[in-house]
């Protein structure tokens, strides 16, 4: 049952800018320890996002929402090739990890990279000696599979495909809460130190899912759900008791609107859905607006 003294409502946090060697991200809705959303709206403006779910842990997440909050949600801005990488599933995680889950995600192309490829798995036949070998080579390059891709298309990345952004994309990226990234090969690229970029070869090599196929753009993800929305003129709905949502906005502007509050969406911008929010009203502003509405599975 909700607690009628946590006022519920369409909550935004302050943007995490990261800076890295090849671009930048811009982490959205994060509940972590060392990158805390920050409530930038409303009667909690200034509360760390782990103190809100505190307040009324089934009304903010839902009643089949269990341990630590289970999605991050970031932009990303590639201005050079990220590495190869490639993320652990959750029972390596438990496992090797440091208290994270494995790291499944999702990419929706706002803007395709410059010349229109990605680098999303292995060519068909390449086994874990064939890639250890090409590491001792540094022959990887050419046992990479490049898939072309254009904007709209939304690409799942679950754990153990080997995948890397390349030069002039921008995504918006869901994933499980999970900051665990196995790098195999980063072109010989160096660090701000000057220093060749660590590298986890013998990790990425034994997470690698060596038998993944290429057709990830239908492959639908175990950890979350996604729904691309085109609202062109009033929409009404109601939060999910079990399960808080998040909405994405990519293209166009949106206002969400309860009784109590109104909130602007803008572009790559994000919102956070109380699980006992209840009924809101989602308004387009201008030409239409596409949304991306995430949930994770119950967890």
């Amino acid at each position: 049952m909700v607690n009628r003294r946590v006022m519920m409502y369409p909550i935004k946090f302050k943007p995490i800018i990261k800076e890295m060697i090849w671009g930048s991200e811009s982490w959205d809705i994060t509940c972590r320890q060392n990158e805390m959303g920050i409530i930038e709206n409303g009667e909690y403006e200034g509360m760390a996002f782990v103190d809100f779910i505190a307040k009324d842990r089934n009304a903010v997440l839902g009643t089949k929402a269990g341990g630590n909050f289970p999605l991050l949600v970031k932009t990303i801005d590639a201005r050079d090739v990220l590495s190869v990488q490639v993320h652990p599933n959750d029972e390596y995680a438990r496992i090797n990890g440091k208290g994270d889950t494995g790291k499944s995600e999702l990419w929706y192309i706002l803007t395709p990279p410059t010349d229109g490829q990605l680098i999303v798995g292995l060519r068909d036949g390449v086994t874990r000696d064939i890639l250890a070998k090409a590491y001792e080579d540094k022959t990887i390059e050419q046992y990479l599979n490049c898939m072309t891709v254009k904007k709209g298309d939304i690409i799942n990345i679950p754990a153990g495909l080997i995948h890397a952004l390349t030069p002039g994309i921008r995504v918006i990226e869901i994933q499980q809460n999970s900051d665990i990234t196995y790098r195999l090969y980063d072109f010989g690229r160096v660090g701000t130190d000057g220093k060749p970029r660590e590298l986890h070869v013998n990790d990425a090599l034994a997470v690698v899912d060596y038998t993944a196929k290429n057709d990830v753009n239908v492959s639908p993800s175990e950890h979350f759900t996604v729904e691309k929305l085109n609202v062109s003129e009033l929409f009404r709905t109601s939060s999910n008791e079990q399960m808080f949502s998040v909405y994405t906005c990519l293209d166009g502007e949106a206002v969400f609107q309860t009784t109590s509050h109104t909130v602007e969406l803008k572009e790559t911008k994000s919102v956070f859905i109380p699980a006992g929010l209840g009924d809101y009203v989602i308004y387009p502003q201008g030409e239409d607006v596409t949304l991306l509405k995430s949930e994770p599975m119950a967890c």
